[in-house]
């Protein structure tokens, strides 16, 4: 905490226990069961906090652009400036300057987010460094287009909404750090094969849906709900009550778990040959989606009055008056 305090800039200690308290719980959650590497750990570790106080910084109403659109589409296109300097064919003296900049800029937690990025790509083959930061880059590019749909929500459905959420979520790059926790690095054509691509979509968007109804305190603690990075606001603008839209939500958080396992065994059953290190990355997104649903099927708060318990496994019903979980 004092660590990350420090390189966070952050304004108020209530900012700084809301991004460094939900970032460790959500990225330990993701890179804990993955290693047994300590080093590891720590430098994926520090690399998510930093990385959720840099994307803090561009939208929240303490951060470096006030919650401005045209501030925050500048934070992200400089973000992506930065990204370029670590591909392996940039030259010496643009990185250089770079690091120039950097050393004397306000914004230390940039700074570090981006020396630890690259410290963990130099471990890895070009190939994986390539396709990271394209991915990276994909995922910036994405995130500074979706804020022209604040305060759209009205204008929007859920496949519009699915769309563009599933390129903008920061889970994307993350994702891709499954190969270095994993010592687990694909090539090219093992990374982009269709079906590895549906399920690091179906992963994504069930992951979105999860943040979704983790953030949906903060969504509402104003008595207000306008954040076009929530489905649930979508919802209810679309004539559901709150309690209505979080059940459709959970709805389908437990399709897209579905969807994922059908995906997987129907390729597993193919024939077709799948390389070890294939296995262990959707083994590892498989991690990644059992910390999300399990903290969605534990929250008491979201689940309507009559929830009475937290379990790990088994089965949804609806009804009026709230999701429920049936034990197995």
């Amino acid at each position: 905490m004092s660590w990350a305090l420090k390189m966070g800039k952050f304004k108020t200690r209530e900012a700084a226990d809301h991004t460094i308290g939900c970032d460790l719980i959500y990225w330990t959650a993701v890179c804990f069961p993955l290693t047994d590497d300590l080093e590891k750990f720590r430098n994926i570790n520090k690399y998510f906090q930093l990385y959720c106080i840099c994307d803090d910084h561009a939208d929240e109403p303490w951060g470096d652009v006030n919650e401005t659109i045209g501030g925050t589409q500048k934070h992200w296109k400089r973000t992506i400036k930065l990204l370029e300097t670590l591909r392996d064919e940039t030259p010496w003296q643009k990185k250089l300057l770079r690091n120039i900049a950097m050393l004397v800029s306000a914004k230390s937690y940039q700074r570090a987010a981006f020396n630890y990025m690259n410290k963990i790509l130099q471990t890895q083959t070009p190939s994986f460094r390539e396709r990271y930061i394209n991915r990276f880059k994909e995922y910036l590019e994405n995130v500074s287009i979706q804020i022209n749909f604040q305060k759209e929500e009205n204008h929007l459905n859920i496949e519009k909404y699915k769309e563009y959420r599933i390129n903008s979520l920061a889970s994307i790059p993350c994702t891709l750090m499954i190969e270095y926790l994993y010592d687990a690095q694909l090539t090219s054509e093992e990374y982009y094969h269709p079906a590895l691509q549906m399920l690091e979509k179906v992963a994504t968007w069930q992951s979105a849906l999860t943040n979704d109804l983790f953030s949906l305190y903060k969504e509402c603690k104003e008595g207000i709900l306008d954040n076009v990075n929530n489905i649930i606001s979508i919802l209810v603008f679309n004539g559901m009550s709150i309690q209505e839209a979080v059940d459709e939500t959970c709805s389908q958080i437990e399709t897209a778990n579905n969807d994922f396992i059908k995906i997987r065994d129907e390729w597993f059953e193919s024939g077709e040959e799948i390389s070890n290190a294939v296995k262990a990355f959707i083994s590892g997104i498989e991690y990644y989606m059992a910390g999300s649903a399990y903290w969605h099927r534990q929250s008491k708060r979201y689940h309507g009055k009559n929830w009475d318990g937290v379990i790990s496994t088994g089965y949804l019903e609806w009804s009026s008056e709230g999701t429920i979980y049936q034990k197995q």
